[in-house]
């Protein structure tokens, strides 16, 4: 079967659903401004002058790709990640809005508590440098000719095991980017904290 044959295939397949979908109830198609904006977003991510034969990924992607501009602090970008973004932009709004409460605190309240403690960045250094100290680095940033030696395996290990700040942001082993043949640490912020776009808001 050739691919114009299953393009084919596929828009009768969609034509005949579509045609389905029709008939069926008022209620059985979601109509709320999310559902409406998603598919206004991806049919207009489709570029229609492309041939799908000749280049799916064209057909499907391209439109986007050009108009959407990635943001420098990621390596890829969809609309999975625009979704978790939103989330965590409305996490962010939520928690910076609510009111503090220092006495008779319930678990959201601490977790608000929290949240402020993280965001408020005059004594963030010191705080930092001082758990740092606690997994084994003595100072930070490091110097490109420090004299310092640092087992960084053993901090690695120390993170995992004695302080679990996978909840702030995570650690992993990879593959070094700019040479796959080594290993690095990987930090990132976890993934429901803002991105830099509107965390300093």
């Amino acid at each position: 079967m050739n691919c114009c044959t299953a393009a084919r295939i596929f828009m009768m397949s969609a034509l005949i659903c579509s045609t389905a979908a029709e008939t069926k109830g008022e209620g059985d198609v979601c109509k709320t401004a999310d559902c409406m904006r998603l598919g206004l977003e991806l049919s207009d991510a489709i570029n229609a002058s492309a041939d799908p034969c000749d280049d799916f990924y064209d057909y499907v992607c391209k439109k986007w790709k050009n108009k959407t501009k990635l943001p420098p602090y990621l390596p890829s970008y969809g609309h999975l990640w625009l979704i978790r973004e939103e989330v965590a932009k409305k996490i962010n709004d939520t928690l910076r809005n609510m009111e503090r409460k220092t006495m008779n605190q319930s678990f959201q309240d601490k977790i608000v508590m929290a949240y402020h403690s993280c965001m408020n960045g005059a004594d963030e250094l010191h705080q930092l440098n001082n758990t740092l100290k606690t997994f084994g680095i003595n100072k930070w940033p490091m110097m490109l000719n420090s004299t310092e030696t640092i087992l960084w395996t053993e901090v690695y290990r120390k993170i995992r095991i004695e302080g679990d700040l996978s909840f702030i942001f995570s650690i992993d082993l990879r593959p070094y980017s700019h040479n796959t043949s080594k290993r690095a640490i990987m930090l990132d912020k976890y993934e429901m904290i803002p991105s830099p776009d509107f965390s300093n808001n």
